[in-house]
């Protein structure tokens, strides 16, 4: 498991990816609109940290064939909705965080929506973002290429829930 600290010069292929994990940088909560943020155009990485400044989440976004089509905002938007459907980090999320409290406080009672609702307010309550954009034509092949670097540990750690080490909390 790794902790953020003061990081910066992290560069892979060429890439100056500081601001992942630059801990002197504000990290960008889920609670906050995205389209303040995140880029219309172009593909992204991001990295996703808990309350605690833990590195949980690598993902990307902006991946459509087409530059002129590629747009980062809406994973981050699905994200921030946190609905567990269609959404893997939502679903990492809910099954490392969510449903672990509901074990141990014993009081869930199922109704509709209301494990998404817990999802997102787990979410936009505990965990935060930071982005590093590119928008050239091989911006997709860009960001699918680090985020694998970054999974394997090309920095000496990767993050609990979706590195090469099994999820932990």
């Amino acid at each position: 498991m790794w902790y953020l600290s003061v990081m910066t010069n992290y560069v892979l292929d060429g890439y100056d990816l500081s601001a992942l994990f630059d801990s002197s940088t504000s990290s960008i909560s889920f609670s906050e609109d995205p389209r303040r943020h995140i880029p219309n155009k172009g593909s992204i990485i991001y990295s996703v940290w808990d309350k605690d400044e833990k590195f949980i989440y690598i993902g990307i976004s902006g991946l459509q064939k087409s530059l002129e089509k590629r747009s980062p905002l809406s994973r981050m938007i699905s994200h921030a909705s946190s609905r567990r459907s269609g959404d893997q980090f939502c679903i990492y999320i809910h099954d490392f965080y969510v449903i672990p409290k509901l074990i141990k406080k014993g009081d869930y009672k199922p109704s509709i929506g209301v494990l998404d609702k817990l999802t997102k307010d787990f979410i936009q309550s505990n965990l935060s973002y930071r982005f590093v954009g590119f928008e050239t034509d091989n911006s997709d092949v860009i960001v699918r290429s680090l985020e694998n670097q970054i999974k394997s540990g090309a920095f000496g750690f990767s993050p609990s829930l979706n590195g090469t080490a099994p999820p932990q909390n």
